[in-house]
């Protein structure tokens, strides 16, 4: 009878009684950082050989496509952001440096 009452508790514990994510759900979880990279890398390849290779509107368009792409990787890699004068270069000089410096995709090195 104990042993009855122990089994029913157990069963009735919702951590055991849960059951688990199926096989292939697990692996497909597990495969998907791996499909993203692949993914993202493939389209990479086709639109620098579409901006190289046509001079059409595809190859506008992979050309766009490759400056936006370069664009949300500089703002998700990017530091700390500064003030222009933090940022600016003696002489009161700003270009593009200055400017990559106050996003903070660059260095200030002058």
């Amino acid at each position: 009878m104990k042993r009855m009452l122990l089994a029913l508790a157990l069963a009735a514990n919702p951590a055991i009684a849960e059951e688990s994510k199926p096989i292939a759900t697990q692996v497909g979880e597990a495969m998907r950082p791996a499909a993203e990279a692949y993914g993202n890398t493939m389209n990479r390849l086709v639109n620098e050989y579409m901006a190289g290779a046509s001079k059409g509107p595809l190859g506008d368009a992979a050309r766009a496509n490759l400056k936006a792409q370069d664009q949300r990787e500089r703002e998700a890699n990017r530091g700390v952001r500064r003030t222009m004068k933090e940022c600016i270069k003696p002489g009161n000089v700003i270009d593009d440096d200055v400017k990559d410096c106050i996003d903070g995709t660059r260095i200030k090195e002058w």
